[in-house]
């Protein structure tokens, strides 16, 4: 079955560490916003004019824009890394009889952030596609599953 247990659980971890990466980089983002508002220079200009010294932020600001660089980068990789597992989980468990519909489903949602699914095979209502959709703070946004023949058990 594409998207087994293996990859929910791949795809939940990478999902977790862009969530770890999206915290860090606000974070980041606000601390070099803080020291490039004008309140930081009038602050600088304060102590320079009490003690005579003004203290060089220089080194600071560089780092904190290499940090921001780098995170940008590492969650690029992530995002790469999880498509590319997508492709391969498709590819090596890839089911030939799928409907058109079901797949449509699974190329639209199957590479967002935080979707997760498991597509099995009932004997009555054919494949089905049990998804779930996480948010950024791992919550459940939305649940469920889509059936390839959702009433045949009606037919009984």
């Amino acid at each position: 079955m594409a998207g087994g247990p293996d990859a929910n659980s791949a795809a939940r971890e990478y999902s977790q560490l862009l969530r770890v990466h999206e915290q860090l980089l606000s974070q980041f983002v606000r601390s070099r916003d803080e020291l490039l508002a004008p309140s930081m220079d009038r602050l600088v200009k304060q102590i320079k004019g009490q003690t005579g010294s003004e203290p060089d932020l220089t080194e600071l600001k560089t780092a904190i824009e290499e940090a921001i660089r780098a995170l940008k980068l590492s969650q690029s990789n992530i995002e790469s890394a999880m498509m590319k597992a997508d492709e391969i989980s498709m590819e090596v468990e890839g089911i030939n009889n799928l409907p058109a519909y079901l797949q449509r489903f699974l190329a639209e949602h199957a590479g967002q952030p935080g979707f997760s699914y498991r597509v099995v095979e009932d004997s009555v209502r054919g494949w089905m596609i049990q998804w779930k959709e996480y948010t950024v703070r791992g919550t459940v946004r939305g649940y469920g599953q889509i059936c390839e023949r959702p009433y045949a058990w009606l037919e009984d």
